[in-house]
């Protein structure tokens, strides 16, 4: 349903510390990145 969700709402990422389960969602334009990963992309230092 996570996924799903992510779709319909158009969303670039899910962030999650259970990232074997989202394998593959780059099918539909989404990366899955832990919460650390999240911060580091929207504070810039990516």
């Amino acid at each position: 349903m996570v996924l799903e969700a992510a779709v319909a709402g158009h969303c670039t990422h899910i962030v999650t510390f259970n990232r074997k389960d989202f394998e593959g969602v780059d099918e539909f334009g989404i990366t899955e990145v832990t919460p650390q990963q999240f911060l580091d992309i929207i504070g810039g230092k990516e």
